[in-house]
């Protein structure tokens, strides 16, 4: 048997979220057929030092993946924090009081108002990275390609090496219903093994509740910073959007990276088969491909458009990626994307004062 998709296709309502996540989910089906003695071999998962790929991180190494908010912190790196110290970018006045120091008073401001104020900076800090990888066992799924979930682990461990390249603190939270992996950020360069062994040992099995998965790793999150979830998205939007929500509250940066592999896409079967749930085993679905392809395609555009919309309209960063892309294009593309974004509304602040 191989991993492949059946679907919520009987669904009367034309939205892609149920409750019942097993019955209806793409990407949760094995497919059973005699054409699988034919079937092109899937490649083998990858080993922990094959998960940072140096072709991948010769073309995003020269790259940063910075924050678009405020960072609390106090190492020296890449952002803009909220603790006022002595240097960096100017910030704001406030009245003197006995304690500090005098070279902190503006003079000339000074001499308009005959008061003694001191100048504010905001200090540059170092971000806090969270990256949340699903483990669910619709992340099994992989025909053509590699499955999500190695696609995923690699994307995560590219973005570790370079976050903690730049200086920057990065953990990881392995998202599972009952094998869940939670490691606090760190900054030092021997973490990276770490975060390795875990992406490594990773297993997509069982059901998930992504939304509760996601509630739980942001309340151990102690510091706001960036938050990246990958994940195929499978599950109620409403309860996705409700855990996101919570996390834009608490002042994380979010981005969602949702993994597809391409046979989701284009539902590409032309013969009758049975599909065997990769979540639950006594779930299976029979069906005949060519004849609601038409109808999966809609749903699943109109699945597409409301993640994104919701993700967006949350204030955060949606990174479509399949698992046929290179990825090294689609990391190189999101990073330059969010850089120009930021510097543009950088610009735009500092024409602003």
């Amino acid at each position: 048997m191989r991993p492949i998709i059946a679907d919520y296709l009987f669904r009367p309502h034309p939205s892609f979220p149920t409750n019942d996540r097993h019955q209806f989910m793409l990407g949760l089906f094995r497919r059973q057929s005699k054409l699988d003695a034919h079937a092109p071999t899937k490649r083998s998962a990858a080993g922990a030092n094959d998960l940072v790929d140096p072709v991948v991180m010769d073309q995003i190494g020269h790259l940063e993946l910075l924050s678009r908010t405020v960072v609390d912190g106090l190492l020296a790196g890449k952002h803009r924090s909220t603790t006022k110290g002595g240097c960096c970018e100017f910030a704001q006045h406030r009245q003197y009081a006995p304690g500090d120091e005098i070279r902190q008073i503006d003079w000339q401001v000074y001499a308009r108002n005959d008061r003694y104020f001191v100048r504010q900076f905001e200090e540059e800090t170092n971000l806090h990275a969270m990256l949340a990888v699903d483990s669910s066992g619709s992340m099994n799924f992989g025909l053509s390609t590699v499955s999500k979930l190695d696609y995923a682990r690699r994307a995560a461990a590219c973005l570790a090496r370079l976050l903690l390249h730049q200086r920057d603190s990065v953990g990881l939270t392995v998202l599972h219903e009952t094998n869940s992996q939670f490691i606090p950020a760190k900054q030092h360069a021997a973490h990276l093994r770490t975060l390795m062994a875990a992406l490594q040992s990773a297993d997509a099995s069982g059901e998930g509740n992504l939304s509760h998965q996601v509630q739980h790793c942001v309340a151990r999150q102690r510091r706001r910073g960036l938050l990246v979830l990958l994940s195929d998205c499978f599950g109620d939007l409403d309860d996705l959007a409700t855990a996101l929500r919570i996390a834009r509250a608490r002042g994380h940066d979010v981005v969602v990276m949702h993994i597809l592999a391409p046979e989701e896409l284009t539902f590409n079967f032309r013969r009758w088969s049975a599909f065997q749930s990769l979540e639950v085993a006594s779930q299976r679905l029979h069906l005949d491909p060519p004849a609601v392809r038409d109808q999966y395609l809609q749903r699943m555009r109109t699945f597409l458009a409301d993640l994104e919309d919701m993700v967006v309209g949350l204030g955060g960063d949606y990174v479509r990626m399949t698992t046929a892309t290179d990825l090294a294009d689609t990391l190189g593309w999101f990073l330059r994307n969010r850089m120009a974004r930021r510097g543009l509304a950088t610009n735009r602040g500092a024409a602003g004062r």
